[in-house]
């Protein structure tokens, strides 16, 4: 199963919200305050690879279109705040994306690293949206308008914990999972009640 690979891109284009995430996680190993951050920090990039990949097949005068300097200054305001929390599980997506390159990510500083991470994002956002979903994907936009792009995040992270939640209930121990693999899942499952 494809794990969340453009949880980002898919959440909000789709009108669930938005997020980013490794395509090698597990949802039950995804921190929920973390994909929150992460989706906060990523929502302007989304939306401008989501322009970039879709704009020749939007209306003009349709709502993405007539609305997308008011929609870059709600995804914008607040972003940059939520980089800290953010900053590694943004780091491990980008790292997949460019040949697994955690351990110079780690080396760089914010300054050096959030320009080069977040070319990655947009572009990733960009390159997984099908040209056939750019219609829908604008009419996501237009319903969840309204909510503000902080509630649209902390959305995201509540969605990553119900489905971890689900999926811890519905494990079954296989017998290439470990022992220690099926206790954490457990232990995981018992915290969050």
């Amino acid at each position: 199963m494809k794990q969340l690979t453009t949880f980002a891109g898919a959440a909000l284009m789709a009108g669930a919200a938005f997020g980013a995430a490794p395509a090698s996680a597990q949802v039950e190993d995804l921190d929920p305050a973390a994909v929150a951050a992460a989706t906060r920090y990523a929502l302007p990039l989304a939306f401008e690879g989501f322009m970039t990949r879709c704009f020749d097949r939007l209306d003009n005068d349709g709502y993405a279109v007539t609305n997308a300097e008011t929609l870059r200054a709600k995804f914008s305001d607040g972003a940059d705040a939520a980089w800290p929390g953010a900053r590694t599980l943004i780091v491990q997506m980008a790292s997949e994306e460019a040949d697994n390159m955690t351990d110079v990510f780690n080396m760089l500083d914010d300054d050096a690293l959030r320009p080069f991470v977040d070319g990655l994002v947009e572009n990733m956002v960009a390159q997984e949206i099908r040209p056939e979903d750019c219609e829908t994907i604008e009419r996501g936009l237009e319903i969840f308008d309204p909510v503000p792009a902080d509630n649209m995040a902390a959305l995201v992270g509540f969605i990553v914990e119900l489905v971890a939640e689900e999926e811890a209930r519905n494990v079954e121990i296989e017998p290439e999972m470990t022992e220690s693999r099926a206790r954490k899942l457990r232990e995981q499952e018992e915290e969050r009640r």
